[in-house]
């Protein structure tokens, strides 16, 4: 696997623009009309979510999915060639000043949705120091390769389930710490509504938020044809609620923005693997 990223990798960094987009095809086709790569998943999850939609919008939708997801992988594995911050919009960057301004870190909240890895890499061209929390790969070797590009405008790359000294050193330090807050966390998680159904969540951004003071800011980014636009939003601004409450808060922000556009979140998560017990 990691000679075939590296392979692809330096293939994607160096050819004519529109043989990228013939691979993106093809990536696409393979994914989503041969293997069918967990396109059950996908509809299960928008038809959970969406009850109410027609047959057609939930293949359309995963489509558009599989062609989202496979468009901005490969740019990944591209880095830095389609990493132009020149077409990412900032709506409320003040939000994220005044959080550091607090000199207590900032616990930066979101989900898989939309391109997120070009945000980060435009805050660190910006001067903000980051540091992200990712599940760690089975593959080794592959892991290895996707914590190299990110460590290139992040601070460093830490894995779930680390010790907690390493996330709080990062908030001492005033950094950004980024944490994906959407996957399903067992029975570790706290229960709260996503999509109007009980769903297991990362509860790790609250607990510190409870903890320490550190400020949660909720982060999203949407591609509106070649171009992004990023929203921040300060979560439990009045300071007034529980460790539930501040989980249900970033869940419900994280809900809104996907409700806009279904097709930019990862749909390929088994999001509600772990049914609450008693229901």
């Amino acid at each position: 696997m990691y000679i075939f990223l590296k392979v692809l990798s330096f293939f994607l960094r160096t050819v004519p623009t529109f043989l990228n987009k013939f691979t993106y095809k093809c990536f696409y086709s393979l994914l989503f009309h041969l293997l069918k790569l967990r396109r059950k998943v996908v509809l299960a999850n928008l038809k959970r979510a969406f009850p109410d939609k027609s047959q057609n919008w939930y293949e359309k939708t995963t489509s558009e999915c599989y062609k989202f997801y496979v468009e901005d992988f490969l740019e990944f594995l591209s880095f830095p060639r389609y990493f132009d911050n020149k077409k990412i919009e900032f709506n409320n960057l003040e939000l994220l000043d005044e959080a550091l301004k607090e000199d207590r870190g900032v616990l930066f909240v979101g989900g898989h949705f939309g391109s997120f890895d070009k945000l980060f890499y435009d805050l660190s061209n910006k001067g903000y120091s980051l540091c992200g929390v990712a599940y760690k790969q089975n593959d080794s070797a592959a892991d290895q390769f996707f914590k190299k590009i990110r460590e290139k405008y992040m601070k460093r790359q830490l894995y779930k389930g680390e010790s907690g000294i390493h996330l709080k050193a990062a908030l001492k330090n005033n950094e950004i710490l980024i944490l994906l807050s959407d996957q399903d966390a067992r029975e570790k998680g706290k229960f709260v509504n996503f999509f109007n159904i009980p769903s297991s969540t990362p509860s790790g951004a609250a607990i510190l938020h409870k903890r320490i003071g550190a400020p949660i800011i909720f982060f999203a980014i949407t591609k509106n044809n070649h171009e992004y636009s990023v929203n921040f939003t300060k979560i439990n601004a009045a300071g007034t609620l529980d460790i539930d409450e501040v989980v249900q808060e970033y869940t419900l922000a994280l809900e809104n923005v996907i409700k806009k556009n279904p097709e930019q979140y990862f749909w390929f998560h088994k999001r509600w693997k772990t049914a609450q017990r008693g229901i």
